[in-house]
Parts: C-alpha cells; sequence; structure tokens
C-alpha cells in the first residue's frame, strides 16, 4: 500500500514561497521603522510650526501640520494591513460541477465566446455516468431575448458537429489550439476554416462553418434578433440549385438545432422559461432559463439570477436548474474560460486523508472550502502601457491573493468563483445547518448568494468565514485560466465600476457593521477577522491618498509646509520607512515573476480613483443619513472631472512654488521649492496614465524632448533679457524674479552641454 500513497496528489498540498523568511523579516524592519517615523514627526516637526496661512490668525499652519501627520498614520495602518496580506504566501471526485452564466443585455458576440468557454470543459473520467449528467452550463438570461436562446442551440450543435471523427481529425492536422468548439472557432475564425474548408470537403467540416457563419451574423446584428435561422440567408457556395439550397438549409436547421420549442408570435421569451440541450451524453447539458422576476433584487439583481438557479423559486414543487450538483462555478459573460478550467480548480474542494475503512490507505474527502477563487485575467498581449485603467489589477491578483491564500482566507472576486453547493445551502463547516435552505424568506440573506448588498461576492464570502469555512485560490505564473472579452476602454466606465465596488463596500459597515466582518461567527483565524474588516473599511485609506494628492498644491500655492524640518533630516527617517513598506510587493512579484510595471500601473490607478473611493463613502453617508433604502446606490453617478482638476492643479502648485521663491529667495526657499517639485511630479507621474488616456496624449520620444528643451531655453534667455531691461526701472519689483529665472536657464544649458 506504499505505493498507493504516491500515486495520489494532495491537492491541499502547498508550499511557502521561498522567500517568505525574507519577507517576514522586512516586514519587522518596516513597523520598527514607521513607529521611530512617526515618533520623530510628532516630536520635532510639528509643535515648531508657529506661522498662519496668509498671516491670518484664525487659519493656524499647526492644523495643516497635524491633519497631514493623521494622514500619514492612516496611510500607516494601510501598509501594515497590507503587510499581513502579505504573510502567508504559497506557490502553490466526486464532484457534479454546473457553470452558472448569467448574462443582462451584454453583447451577442461575448455571449457566444462566454458559451464556447463553457461547453468546451474538459472533465475528468465520470465512471459509467455521461458528461451531461455530471456537467451542466445554465444560461440565465435577464432580458429574455429570443438570439440568446438561438445562440446556446447554435453554440450546443457545433459542439456536437465537433465531436465527429472527421472535425477532430482535421484540427489535429491543423495543430488547432484544442479539440473542441472553441478550438474549431477560433480556427475558422483565423482564416483556417474558410480558407481550407474546400481542402478537406467534410459534410461535418461543411456543415459547422456554415453554422459558425449564422453565429457570427447573429452576433455583428443586435437589431436583427431572432432571424438567425431565416432560410434565406443560408450559404450558397456548397449548393447547386434553389431547391436544394431550401432543403439543405431546413436540413441544417431542423437535424443540428432539432427544432427549437422558441414561442412563436411573441417579442421576447416569456418569463419561466427554460430549454435544455442534452441529446449528446459526451457534452455537458446546455440550460437556457429566463426568471420570473428579472432585475430583482434592485441591489443586487446579479446574485437573484443566480439564486434562481440555485432554488426552485419559480417552480416550488419542482426540481431546482442545478439539480444534485456539488460545486457551481461562476463565469460572468464578459469572460471566456479555457478548456481546462475545472480540471485545475475543482481538486482544491477535497483533501487527501487515510481511508475510514482501510487505514493504509489513502482518499479524497471533502475538505473544509466553500469556495476556490481564480483570477481575472486580460488578453496576453496586454502589458501595462496597454492597460492605462489597471484592469489587470496585478497586485490583487498576483500578489495580495497569494499572500491570503496560505491561510485559506481570499475573499471572493465574483467572476471564476467555483462555490460549495453545500456551503450556499446553509452548511456550515463544522457539519451543522445554520439555516434552512427550504424557508424562501431566507434566500439571499442567510442561504444562497448574499443579495443585500452591491458587492455579493465580497459579501458571501465573509459570511462563509463567519461559518467556518476556508477558500482557495488557483494562480500559477503565465496561467490564463480564463480571459476577459470586453473590458472597461474609458475612464466613465472604470469609475462607474470601481464606484459599485466601493459602495458595496461602504454598505457592509453601514448595513452589517464591524460586528459582522470582525466579531462573533465561528472565522477559521485571527487574520480572517483581520482581512474582513479591511474588506469593509479598504476605502477609507483612499482618504489621506487623496490629501496627499492635494498636498503638493496647498503647499504651493499657500507657501506653508505641514512639517518643520530640514530635508536631510526628513530623508533620513522617511527613507527606511517608505522602502521597507514597498519591498514585500516588490519581493513577491519577483518571485513570480510579476511585471513590475503592471504593479506601477495598479499604484497609479488607485490614486487616480481615491476621490471615487471618497465619493462613495460620502454619498452612501447621505443616503444613510436621508434613511433611503440603499438599492438607490445603483442612481448615483461619480463625475471624472476632480481627477483632472488635481492633475492641472499640480502645475499650479509648481507655478505657485515659483512665485515664492521670487518673494523669498532661492537661497531662503529652495528647499520647499524640491518639496514642491519632487510631489506635484510623484502626482503627475500617478495620474498621467488616466488623464492621457482621456487626453489622447502619449509620452513624447526623446528628440521631441530635447526639441521642447531646447525651445524652452530659448524663451528662458529671451525671457531674461526682457526681465533684465525691466528690471533695471523696478529693480525692487523684478530683481528676484530675474535672477530665478537666470539660476534656471544658465544650469540647464550647463547640464546639456556637460551632462553635469
Amino acid at each position: 500500500m506504499a505505493a498507493s500513497k504516491t500515486t495520489k496528489p494532495d491537492p491541499q498540498r502547498t508550499t511557502p514561497m521561498s522567500s517568505h523568511l525574507l519577507i517576514r523579516c522586512v516586514i519587522l524592519a518596516n513597523l520598527a521603522f514607521s513607529v521611530l517615523y512617526l515618533w520623530w514627526r510628532v516630536t520635532s516637526t510639528i509643535t515648531t510650526i508657529n506661522s498662519y496661512f496668509f498671516g491670518i490668525k484664525a487659519l493656524p499652519v499647526q492644523a495643516w501640520g497635524w491633519t497631514f501627520y493623521a494622514v500619514e498614520i492612516c496611510l500607516t495602518i494601510g501598509i501594515w494591513i497590507g503587510h499581513s496580506q502579505r504573510l502567508f504566501a504559497v506557490s502553490s471526485y466526486n464532484a457534479r460541477v454546473c457553470i452558472l452564466l448569467p448574462t443582462a443585455g451584454e453583447r451577442l458576440d461575448i455571449v457566444m465566446l462566454a458559451l464556447l468557454g463553457c461547453i468546451s470543459q474538459r472533465m475528468w473520467a465520470c465512471g459509467r455516468k455521461s458528461k451531461s449528467a455530471m456537467f451542466k452550463v445554465i444560461v440565465l438570461d435577464e432580458k429574455r431575448r429570443k438570439a440568446v436562446l438561438q445562440m446556446c442551440a447554435a453554440v450546443y450543435a457545433l459542439a456536437t458537429l465537433a465531436r465527429s471523427p472527421s472535425i477532430v481529425q482535421i484540427l489535429q492536422a491543423e495543430n488547432a489550439a484544442s479539440i473542441d468548439a472553441k478550438g474549431l472557432y477560433e480556427w475558422w475564425r483565423d482564416g483556417g476554416g474558410h480558407a481550407r474548408r474546400h481542402l478537406y470537403n467534410d459534410s461535418h467540416l461543411n456543415r459547422a462553418c456554415q453554422l459558425l457563419e449564422f453565429m457570427l451574423r447573429l452576433s455583428l446584428c443586435e437589431g436583427n434578433e431572432g432571424n438567425l435561422f431565416n432560410l434565406t440567408e443560408m450559404p450558397e457556395d456548397q449548393l447547386q440549385s434553389p431547391d436544394q439550397k431550401k432543403r439543405s438549409a431546413r436540413h441544417l436547421v431542423e437535424g443540428l438545432l432539432q427544432a427549437l420549442n422558441i414561442p412563436q408570435g411573441a417579442a421576447k421569451i416569456p418569463p419561466a422559461f427554460m430549454q435544455s440541450f442534452s441529446t449528446n451524453g459526451a457534452l455537458p447539458t446546455l440550460v437556457y432559463y429566463t426568471r420570473r422576476d428579472p432585475g430583482t433584487p434592485r441591489v443586487s439583481p446579479k446574485a437573484g439570477n443566480m439564486n434562481s438557479a440555485l432554488f426552485p423559486i419559480d417552480y416550488p414543487d419542482d426540481e431546482s436548474l442545478v439539480g444534485d450538483s456539488t460545486i457551481i462555478a461562476v463565469n460572468d459573460c464578459r469572460h471566456q474560460l479555457q478548456p481546462n478550467f475545472l480540471q485545475r480548480t475543482v481538486p482544491y474542494f477535497f483533501k487527501l486523508q487515510q481511508s475510514a475503512n482501510d487505514g493504509s490507505g489513502l482518499e479524497y474527502t471533502w475538505d473544509r472550502v466553500a469556495f476556490v477563487q481564480t483570477p481575472q485575467r486580460f488578453p496576453k498581449d496586454m502589458n501595462a502601457e496597454d492597460d492605462p485603467l489597471g484592469n489587470n489589477a496585478a497586485v490583487q491578483y498576483d500578489i495580495i491573493n497569494h499572500g491570503k491564500d496560505g491561510i485559506g482566507a481570499v475573499s471572493s472576486s465574483g467572476h471564476g468563483s467555483l462555490w460549495r453547493v453545500e456551503a450556499l445551502k446553509g452548511l456550515a463547516a463544522d457539519g451543522t445547518r445554520y439555516a434552512d435552505p427550504t424557508n424562501r424568506a431566507l434566500i439571499g440573506s442567510e442561504v444562497g448568494f448574499r443579495s443585500e448588498m452591491l458587492i455579493e461576492d465580497t459579501h458571501t464570502s465573509i459570511d462563509m468565514f463567519r461559518h467556518g469555512w476556508t477558500s482557495r485560490y488557483v494562480n500559477e505564473p503565465g496561467e490564463h485560466l480564463s480571459t476577459c472579452t470586453h473590458q472597461p476602454d474609458s475612464i466613465a466606465w472604470r469609475i462607474k465600476q470601481v464606484l459599485r465596488w466601493h459602495q458595496g463596500a461602504v454598505q457592509l459597515l453601514f448595513y452589517k457593521g464591524i460586528t459582522f466582518t470582525s466579531f462573533g461567527g465561528k472565522f477559521p483565524t485571527i487574520w480572517h477577522r483581520v482581512y474582513a474588516f479591511d474588506q469593509a473599511t479598504y476605502y477609507l485609506q483612499a482618504i489621506p491618498g487623496y490629501i496627499l494628492l492635494l498636498m503638493p498644491i496647498i503647499y504651493g500655492i499657500t507657501g506653508e509646509s505641514p512639517f518643520n524640518t530640514e530635508v536631510a533630516e526628513f530623508f533620513l527617517f522617511f527613507t527606511p520607512y517608505i522602502v521597507s513598506a514597498m519591498l514585500p510587493t516588490l519581493i513577491s512579484g519577483s518571485w513570480r515573476g510579476v511585471d513590475a510595471n503592471k504593479l506601477q500601473r495598479d499604484e497609479q490607478v488607485w490614486l487616480s480613483t481615491t476621490y471615487v473611493q471618497v465619493y462613495a463613502f460620502l454619498s452612501m453617508l447621505a443616503t444613510a443619513l436621508r434613511c433611503q433604502k440603499h438599492e438607490n446606490a445603483w442612481a448615483v453617478k461619480a463625475p471624472t472631472w476632480p481627477l483632472f482638476a488635481v492633475f492641472f492643479g499640480e502645475f499650479c502648485a509648481i507655478g505657485g512654488a515659483l512665485f515664492w521663491v521670487a518673494r523669498y529667495g532661492f537661497d531662503r526657499w529652495s528647499q520647499n521649492l524640491l518639496s514642491v517639485l519632487a510631489s506635484a511630479a510623484l502626482a503627475v507621474f500617478a495620474l498621467w496614465p488616466m488623464v492621457a488616456m482621456q487626453m489622447g496624449w502619449r509620452i513624447p520620444s526623446a528628440y521631441h524632448l530635447k526639441v521642447l528643451v531646447w525651445a524652452t531655453l530659448g524663451v528662458l534667455v529671451v525671457g531674461i533679457d526682457f526681465l533684465s531691461r525691466l528690471g533695471a526701472r523696478d529693480e525692487r519689483a523684478m530683481g528676484a524674479v530675474s535672477l530665478l529665472l537666470a539660476q534656471v536657464a544658465l544650469r540647464t544649458r550647463q547640464y546639456l552641454i556637460t551632462g553635469n
């Protein structure tokens, strides 16, 4: 029996990151440097400030100094919480699975790609049971579109054709990416199918190509929904006469699509309609369903839509759509699963242990895992430069989640998550039942996907932790288990998305409270409580983050610094504090081969959207104070102008700094000038990607920069000459400005000529 122990892989086995000890040492160092820096700031740099804004006694600069110090304390706490999320970094089949594919009006080509990914999933050996009995795909259509139902039928028919021996041989000979419906579509789309179908002259391939042309035509003609199978639109290149064309078209439609049971004469599919496709035992059962009350509950209709599949809400006397499935996967319609998605993720629900019947053997049993999460990925060629909106979220998916995974505390992020059905139906990790799944009043609050907040994924995962469950995270370097096919491509879209996430987090705090996120319950560890607390309060870190962006503007325009110290002394205390704060992320990212530019882009996008987080908090606070329902959050829209106001405000800060230098003299105000320039430049750097995208700007080439420098230098020289002549008349008024401009021009010219 010894051999059996080595032939069964343990899905729960983890290996600590080789650099985890180094990361923990750096974290301890940062804790010490943070305390030292904050102690020095409070004892040496604030109480000595004795000036007033514009000389007004009611506006003491010391109050500004204490405010900025509070900002640093908040950011330090945020850094410490971030460190805790990097402490446990790891490198990394009695299951009947159901994929839920909710759609709420997405473009039909996006729906088609999602369907192809679902229908092409590879599975494990099912014994005597067919794949259709062990695996379901349920399309939950909120908009009741006929075209979605027709697309389901077309994809199922294509998957049937893709299994024919002749097409399998063709795809193998053509080195297709995968031998399934998804691989067939990609080969056909990239020109292989169009260009080579006549070479093979295979009847199955000809029919598949006809079907693909229909699917593509429908996906590109949103206004002609329901006309996919119009016989007059059939391809003509395979047929000789009109009669033959019509007969062949009818045979293709009726034979492959099995004469769909679509209601006639109605503009849309009626409510509570279901159509099932399960004639091929080698394919998953494909179900189209549209519930009776779409769009409810208003605060989280997606959760309500998925719960309609988990529970027999529309037909209480019937079995639920998921049937006897033990695991469900959530596939947002804008993402396409790769064929190995289920094979990579489902095993993490199980653990390897000694057999109860034979102590010398091993067996797989369910582990205390409520859900498994995968990262949301975008096209492989999307680097940081092509992702100004930070859709990749590299810090979250490649750093933070790995830090939480070592202790089983990764929160769900919606798409790409798999859930144990029993956990969603009220079973606690210790085997007791905390809620009755037959009580319809509990659906959405205590059982099923929690639908009381905008962020049903985070809310549900925290509730799972409260009942003793843990989670798992599946993400190997360079692995794409799913790919987004329609990512945000505008600032308005991205801000709308970010606003909803943050409003949902505020709802967790306001309507559930700290007790829900951090106290009570049966959390597996103290760290689960810490991370849940962070999920409900992280947006508060945006307030000091936004003040950081405003600091150079206030500093430059008013001329008043929030602290009183020498530059050298400041860097003596600040440098070890900030460097040790950034090192854990750098070490974790380097170890996993994460593109550092993507990590940088994440930080830039976070600073660019701090005002959105503040706006979300204030809008939800106003909603609560007016005693309005929190579902009204859907009507809140965040403006984009604050982003640009701060961006251009940084240049005003630089202009203000130059004014104060001109007034007080270069020698007296040079250190302040350096502080304003440095902080304003960092702020501009952070805001640049999103601002540049909206404005259509690009980073100029080195040649353009050289021309710009010489042009600026020429303007300075001419301006200095003009000011010197003007200064001869009013030396007192213009002398300081002329001296400053002359120093800048001479130093710039010296650098361009000598490099020093």
